[in-house]
C-alpha cells in the first residue's frame, strides 16, 4: 500500500523569472502527505533552446507518467505559445489518466483569452483538470472563460524583515521586458535629477550606464538578498502582473512598494499605486525620501504579506490536491 502522494511540477522551473521561483519553491515544500518532482519544460538561450526543452519535457513526462507513481501533474502556465506548449503536455496527462492541477500565472491572460477563449474554455472545462487562479480579482477577470477556479496566491520564501534601510535608494528587480517598466523609472531618475534630489536607484535584468540608475543584470543569490535587504523601496511599474513574486517578498522583508495598478489588491497600506509614467513616479520617490510615510510602510509590509506565507500556501495547495484525489 502506497503511502505518500507524489505531485510532478511541468513548467519553466530552470529559466529565469516568477514563474519558476515558485515552481521552486513549491516543490521544495510539498504538503504534509506529498511528496515533489519537478519536470522543466522550458529553457533560455532562444528559439531553439525553447524548442528542444518542450520536446525533451514531452518525451520525459510520457516516460515519467508510465511508472505510474504520479497522482497528480501540476502544470504551471503562461500566455500565448506557453499556453500552446502546456495543452500538449495536458493531453499527455490526460492520457495517461492521471488529473491536471493547471495554474495560471501570466499577468495577460485575459488578454490571451480575448484571442483563445475556445481553447481555455475547453481546457478548463474537462473533468480531470483543476485550475487555478492568483486573486479573486484574476478569477473576476477571467470568469468569461473559467468558471469557478480555485484561488491560490504566490508563496513567498521564510525571510527576514528590517526597517533599518537607505530610503534615498530604491529598487526595479526584474528582467528585461519593455512591460517591466524600466524606462519609466529611467526618466523618473531624469526628473529627480534635475530637481537636485540625492538618490540611488538600483535596476536589475538590464545593462548599461544612465544617471541615477546603477544596473546589475540578471542576479540572484546573495546579491538579490542584499539588494532586498538594503534598498528603501521597490518599484514595481510594469504593465502587467500576475503576482509579483518581488512585491510580495519586499513585503515581507519590511521593503515598502511603489507599484503601478498592475499590483492592484496584493498590498493595502504597505504600498501605494502609482500611475504609470515618469511623472507619477518621480512624485511618488520624492514624497518616500521627504515624508514620514515610509516608516509606516514598511512596518505593515510583514503583517500584510503573512497570507502569502510559504507555510500557509503550502496548506491551501495540501487542501486541492486532497480534494483532487478524492474526487
Amino acid at each position: 500500500m502506497r503511502g505518500m502522494r507524489k505531485v510532478l511540477h511541468v513548467g519553466p522551473a530552470i529559466s529565469k523569472g516568477g514563474m519558476g521561483a515558485v515552481i521552486q519553491l513549491l516543490a521544495s515544500s510539498p504538503p504534509e502527505g506529498w511528496n515533489s518532482e519537478i519536470l522543466p519544460s522550458h529553457n533560455e538561450g532562444g528559439a531553439f533552446a525553447i524548442l528542444r526543452a518542450w520536446w525533451s519535457a514531452r518525451k520525459n513526462l510520457k516516460i515519467r507518467l508510465r511508472d505510474s507513481d504520479v497522482d497528480i501533474v501540476h502544470i504551471h502556465t503562461a500566455s500565448n505559445w506557453s499556453w500552446t506548449r502546456k495543452k500538449m503536455l495536458i493531453k499527455i496527462a490526460r492520457k495517461a489518466d492521471i488529473p491536471v492541477v493547471l495554474s495560471i500565472h501570466s499577468g495577460d491572460f485575459d488578454k490571451h483569452c480575448r484571442k483563445n477563449g475556445n481553447s481555455v474554455k475547453y481546457i478548463c472545462k474537462e473533468t480531470s483538470t483543476y485550475p487555478v487562479v492568483l486573486s479573486e480579482i484574476w478569477m473576476e477577470r477571467l470568469s468569461k472563460w473559467i468558471e469557478n477556479p480555485a484561488i491560490i496566491a504566490n508563496p513567498v520564501p521564510d525571510v527576514d524583515s528590517t526597517s533599518i534601510r537607505n530610503k534615498n535608494s530604491f529598487l526595479l528587480m526584474g528582467r528585461s521586458n519593455p512591460m517591466k517598466g524600466q524606462k519609466i523609472i529611467i526618466d523618473a531618475a531624469q526628473i529627480l535629477l534635475k530637481e537636485g534630489f540625492d538618490f540611488t536607484i538600483h535596476m536589475t535584468g538590464i545593462s548599461g550606464n544612465y544617471p541615477g540608475v546603477t544596473c546589475h543584470g540578471w542576479v540572484e543569490g546573495e546579491k538579490r538578498d542584499v539588494l532586498l535587504s538594503t534598498c528603501g523601496t521597490l518599484l514595481s511599474p510594469s504593465k502587467w502582473e500576475g503576482l509579483s513574486m518581488t512585491v510580495i517578498e519586499a513585503m515581507a522583508r519590511g521593503m515598502p512598494i511603489l507599484a503601478s495598478s498592475a499590483s492592484t489588491g496584493v498590498f493595502i497600506n504597505s504600498g501605494k499605486i502609482i500611475e504609470r509614467t515618469p511623472e507619477a513616479f518621480a512624485n511618488a520617490m520624492k514624497h518616500i525620501m521627504t515624508s514620514d510615510d515610509w516608516l509606516e510602510m514598511s512596518k505593515k509590509g510583514p503583517v500584510e504579506a503573512e497570507k502569502y506565507s510559504l507555510s500557509n500556501i503550502t496548506k491551501e495547495w495540501m487542501s486541492l490536491y486532497n480534494q483532487v484525489m478524492n474526487k
